[in-house]
């Protein structure tokens, strides 16, 4: 049998090579759109999410375990007992660490990821790690900078001097937005700020009562390691001399000072009592941001009209209560505040300077603070003894990258003192000896009528905190 092979259809080879172009084309496109698209890194991140609410949630399995242990025999601690079970359903050496501190659990992973889990509230988070700040370059979002084998958390949208003499965090690290200034200072301890409450007896601050009353559950602990008189007693003790923080001040009747509308109401308050509440609850916010953080950052001058600005006049002649107020305006309140310094945070600046980076001496500060008896180097440049400079005026008036804070003004703090009535006073002035009022100089003044103090010479400086 004859076959016709001519009337058979097929596929040539040039219409075969044109349709694998095609195809090509077609899948490079499809490749080009799913990139694009980012569907491959959007699932990355579905998957990772997963990963993270998975481990919350065994977290969260693990402590109920351990909680019903408790009256099963069950011996370990919860920080052990969460470490093992994530190991005995992860795998041996997954968890590095779990620890616990103030009622809420670290836990460490070894692959670097961190989550932590709030007792109180039965909330479990993943810790996304922060990226690495370069100096000079404003950050983006909340970032870290690390040297001398600490950690500074720099805030979002701050910016790292690019002075190399302000990039250590052992010698004063510098941090600058909007033209005011901050330096770090590192907390390897929080519990050396505060004691908690573990009596019977609730610590009531002054003034409140009944129901209206507001009770904190943490007061600042005596510093005797920075001066040797340094004792603290606890919110509401109004025997003297009961320097005591956070409490409130409101006289020998129990109806001035912090209770006077004009006073509560300058400071930024819409009562008493709502006054008293912030500032019981500012100071919880304070320890938790410290102990979040490894520190907190200081004003690197005195408080001015300008802010904490370089060579610029201390603001003076007002009261607490405007002083107050003018510490809060530097924080966006979303991811950082700022507020007055508390007295325990004063003590820590002490510590700073005289344990790291210039350690300077702190029973006399004659030598880098203007007094009227200011010693070399202190007594050079534009000194005039008796006479108050402008905040940052002089080089030798520095510690640790931080002006002013012997000498110059006597500077306000949060905390009371003396009685009911006073607010916290720290440092001296230049009308002062600066051997009898050195940097760790505790006293007292009327937060209106500013006491044995002139007005003149009577400032503050501001915190800044990291949320």
């Amino acid at each position: 049998m004859k076959v016709n092979f001519k009337s058979k259809s097929g596929i040539t080879l040039v219409a075969l090579i044109i349709t694998i172009i095609v195809l090509l084309i077609l899948a490079m496109v499809s490749i080009a759109l799913v990139m694009n698209s980012g569907i491959i890194t959007k699932s990355k991140t579905a998957v990772d999410k997963y990963s993270e609410e998975e481990i919350q949630e065994q977290i969260k399995l693990a402590y109920s375990e351990w909680q019903m242990g408790q009256y099963s025999g069950v011996t370990e601690d919860a920080p052990t007992f969460i470490q093992n079970k994530l190991n005995s359903i992860y795998g041996a050496g997954t968890v590095a660490n779990v620890t616990a501190e103030n009622g809420i659990l670290t836990v460490e992973l070894t692959n670097g990821k961190t989550y932590t889990y709030n007792v109180a509230t039965g909330k479990a988070e993943y810790i996304k790690p922060l990226p690495n700040a370069i100096p000079g370059t404003p950050t983006t979002e909340n970032s870290k900078y690390t040297s001398d084998g600490k950690t500074a958390v720099i805030p979002e949208g701050y910016t790292i001097s690019n002075v190399e003499a302000e990039q250590s965090i052992d010698t004063g690290l510098v941090i600058k937005k909007d033209g005011n200034e901050w330096v770090w200072i590192p907390v390897a301890n929080v519990t050396d700020l505060y004691t908690e409450n573990t009596t019977n007896q609730e610590w009531i601050l002054c003034g409140t009562s009944g129901d209206s009353k507001v009770v904190s559950q943490y007061a600042s602990k005596a510093r005797t390691d920075v001066r040797y008189d340094l004792t603290r007693t606890t919110p509401g003790t109004t025997s003297y001399p009961c320097y005591r923080e956070p409490d409130t001040v409101v006289g020998d009747n129990g109806n001035s000072y912090d209770k006077v509308q004009e006073n509560w109401s300058a400071a930024g308050f819409v009562s008493f009592n709502d006054m008293a509440t912030k500032l019981k609850d500012d100071y919880k916010n304070m320890i938790d941001s410290v102990r979040k953080n490894g520190g907190f950052y200081v004003g690197r001058y005195e408080l001015s009209e300008a802010g904490t600005k370089k060579d610029q006049p201390s603001l003076t002649n007002t009261n607490w209560y405007n002083l107050y107020a003018k510490c809060k305006t530097f924080g966006d309140e979303s991811t950082t505040y700022s507020r007055m310094i508390w007295g325990c945070q004063w003590d820590q600046v002490c510590k700073f300077i005289s344990t790291s980076g210039d350690k300077v001496s702190l029973t006399g500060s004659r030598k880098y603070g203007n007094y009227r008896n200011s010693q070399a180097p202190a007594n050079t440049g534009n000194y005039s003894s008796y006479n108050k400079q402008n905040t940052g005026s002089n080089e030798a008036w520095k510690t640790n990258n931080i002006y002013d804070l012997a000498g110059n003004c006597v500077e306000f703090t949060q905390e009371a003192g003396d009685y009911s009535y006073y607010r916290a006073t720290r440092g001296g002035d230049c009308n002062s000896d600066g051997d009898i009022f050195p940097v760790t100089k505790r006293d007292a003044q009327s937060p209106t009528g500013f006491g044995s103090a002139s007005g003149d010479k009577l400032s503050c400086r501001p915190v800044l905190y990291v949320k």
